[in-house]
Formats: structure tokens, C-alpha cells, sequence
């Protein structure tokens, strides 16, 4: 399962779909994604065969205004090659149509690629969507690009997780996503692992990540809405 949150076009609430032969299917009901999470597995499968035998409504996903897949409740912790852990606070989240803009004064942001598990309320692991966490040189935290999809367990079960990332179209950074998916803030909480770090990027430079079973996005280095 793939699972999504976009912005409706047909009043611009935040809804959850899923991704399904190109398409985005809106999900019927009421909850958001992390209530979805939290019922547990069952729920969520549940949840899916809804979305797919009566969706509130069908758009074609490159049309898609993607929002992150869910915004955490609580700080996330990133497991970083080379260097030490680190905490994104949920108000850095940003979804891959959100773009990422640069701070005032910062000529250059640093991209740190990989993926974030998130979990169901009964603690095992719901899923991982792509994660790109971007700094100052100076290591302060601007953003954290979350998306397009959470990609659940079951579907990328035995698969090795990998990222890619490309500046420009010459390839600047790439690695395995090998965890460890766990040390978060409290049972449960979201960890990620971001083993692929990029060079220092300015502004207009266009930035892609291939993830693989994981799904990919692109950017402009300081363009978008940054919210």
C-alpha cells in the first residue's frame, strides 16, 4: 500500500488517499493518516480496500498536490552517516510539493537523504516514506522534506532500501537505508536514517531523489513555498 496526503481540489482540505494505477484515490472516511496508523495494521488495510472500492474522488498523481504523507506529533530522530543524531522538531516538516527555501542570509543548504519509519499505536512498523533533511553549513536544521508516499512495511518487505540524489543531474550523494529504526522520543515515535550527504547546493540547482521502492521527487533548490 501506498498512501498519500493531499490537498483536495475540491475545497483544499487535507485528505489521505492511495496511490493506485497512477491515480490518487481519496479515502472515504473520516481520520487522517496517523489516526489510520495509530488503530493499527488491520485498520489500515481496512481503510485501503475503501479507498478503492468507493473513492470520494480520483486524480491523475502527477496532478496531485502532494502535502507530507503525516506530520509527526512528536520530534523525529535521525540517524546520520558520519556524523550524530539529531531531532527535527514536526514544525520543520515539509511534503515534496512544498519545496524548500532558503533561510535569510543562507546562500547554500545541505541536503541529507535517506527514509523515516513511522509505526502503528500497537509499536511495530506501519511504514517508511523518502526523508531529506536540510541544514545551514553550519548544521541548523531548516527543513525536513517528508514524501510522496508512506510505503508500508509489507510492501517493501525484503527489499533494500536505498537513496540517490542527484544536483543538477550529476549524481552528489547515495547510500543504503540500513536503520537502526529505533532510539526515537517515546515507543513508537518516528526514526529515520539519512545516509546520503550532499555537497553544499544554491539556490536554482534542481535536486532529485530516486528512492526506489520508496517512490522519488524533485525540487528547486529555494523555490517553493517552504510551508
Amino acid at each position: 500500500m501506498r498512501w498519500v496526503t493531499y490537498l483536495s481540489p475540491s475545497g483544499g482540505e487535507r485528505r489521505p488517499g492511495v496511490v493506485d494505477d497512477g491515480c490518487v484515490l481519496g479515502y472515504p472516511g473520516s481520520e487522517d493518516l496517523p489516526r489510520l496508523l495509530a488503530d493499527g495494521a488491520e485498520a489500515l488495510r481496512s481503510a485501503h480496500r475503501r479507498a478503492l472500492a468507493a473513492p470520494v474522488e480520483v486524480i491523475v498523481e502527477f496532478e496531485t498536490r502532494l502535502c507530507a504523507p503525516l506530520v509527526p506529533d512528536r520530534p523525529v530522530a535521525l540517524h546520520r552517516a558520519g556524523s550524530g543524531p539529531v531531532t527535527a522538531d514536526p514544525a520543520l516538516v515539509r511534503g515534496t510539493d512544498d519545496g524548500v527555501v532558503l533561510p535569510a542570509g543562507a546562500a547554500e543548504l545541505v541536503a541529507e537523504a535517506g527514509a523515516v519509519a513511522f509505526h502503528h499505536g500497537t509499536g511495530e512498523v506501519a511504514g517508511y516514506t523518502l526523508a531529506c533533511l536540510w541544514s545551514t553549513p553550519r548544521q541548523e536544521p531548516v527543513a525536513l522534506t517528508l514524501g510522496p508516499a508512506l510505503v508500508t512495511a509489507e510492501e517493501v518487505a525484503g527489499a533494500v532500501l536505498a537513496v540517490e540524489v542527484s544536483a543538477d543531474g550529476a549524481v552528489v550523494a547515495g547510500g543504503t537505508v540500513d536503520g537502526p529504526f529505533t532510539g526515537g522520543a517515546g515507543a513508537g515515535a518516528p526514526v529515520g536514517s539519512l545516509p546520503a550527504r550532499t555537497r553544499p547546493l544554491t539556490a536554482g540547482e534542481e535536486f532529485f531523489v530516486d528512492g526506489g521502492t520508496l517512490g522519488s521527487f524533485e525540487l528547486r533548490i529555494g523555490s517553493g513555498t517552504g510551508t
